[in-house]
């Protein structure tokens, strides 16, 4: 059994928030959004994959941990509502044509696809959350993220690696399999990424300051090449990993950094359990 601790958070999202979340970075800001919109539509479909499985979860510590993922889960995508609200002020009338698209996925998912498939997709995102939130932690916070979203998602980050063995022991506890687990995973990631890429773009492309206030097209494809090596550097090695038939999050260590960051954030919960 993990340490998987449930914090109710009360962030204070301002109204005026600005869309452009990290200063001088349009195109990363508005990626970080995406990934914003999808978490209310992804999240409460894993809690339900979660609660098909608890049924064939024998193992009492493991249908802990369970219980511990899906009320985290369960915690995020209600603040991430909260957050979007704000940004959804700013106008981006098609964002309602794309949600449509992707709650139709998932409650597809959920009523056609069967349980394996979709633990090996939930795994899939929790293996691809990990190794974003493995790299988030060890590069440090970004100074120009406006203060609510960086709280916001390092609050979400830290509680992916606390949950982040659950996905993977539930998949293999029910039915196993490292190829299958690695074929819908991957499809799950390029699934989640698109969608994402759409949105983002979409948005990006909505709002005329991203190039006209932040050097035009030459200033975006020197942040695009910029972005690029990062993610060869630090996100890539660390996904490709989880692709590995020895891979295990059980390998991946809570740091004592990380162990400080989560009591913080437990500190700054109005409940937790």
């Amino acid at each position: 059994m993990h340490d998987i601790t449930v914090r109710q958070m009360d962030f204070q999202f301002p109204d005026e928030i600005d869309p452009i979340l990290i200063e001088g970075a349009p195109e990363e800001s508005y990626g970080m959004l995406g990934l914003s919109l999808l978490l209310p539509y992804l999240e409460p479909y894993l809690i339900r994959t979660m609660k098909a499985a608890r049924k064939q979860v024998t193992d009492p510590d493991l249908a802990a941990d369970l219980a511990g993922f899906s009320a985290q889960e369960g915690q995020h995508y209600r603040q991430h509502i909260l957050f979007n609200d704000k940004i959804k002020k700013f106008g981006f009338d098609r964002l309602p044509e794309f949600e449509a698209e992707l709650e139709a996925d998932y409650r597809r998912f959920s009523e056609t696809k069967s349980l394996r498939w979709n633990l090996a997709y939930a795994e899939g995102f929790e293996a691809l959350t990990t190794a974003v939130a493995r790299m988030a932690f060890e590069r440090g916070a970004d100074p120009r993220t406006h203060p609510a979203a960086a709280s916001l998602f390092g609050w979400h980050m830290i509680e992916e690696l606390e949950h982040r063995t659950v996905a993977f022991d539930v998949y293999n506890d029910v039915h196993g399999r490292y190829l299958y687990r690695l074929f819908v995973g991957s499809w799950a990631q390029w699934h989640m990424g698109r969608w994402i890429g759409r949105v983002a773009s979409y948005m990006l492309e909505s709002d005329e300051r991203a190039l006209r206030d932040y050097g035009g097209i030459a200033g975006r494809n020197e942040r695009r090449r910029v972005r690029a090596r990062e993610a060869r550097k630090m996100v890539l090695p660390r996904l490709l990993r989880t692709y590995l038939p020895w891979y295990s999050p059980h390998d991946i260590a809570f740091t004592d950094e990380m162990r400080e960051i989560a009591a913080m954030y437990s500190e700054m919960a109005v409940r937790t359990s």
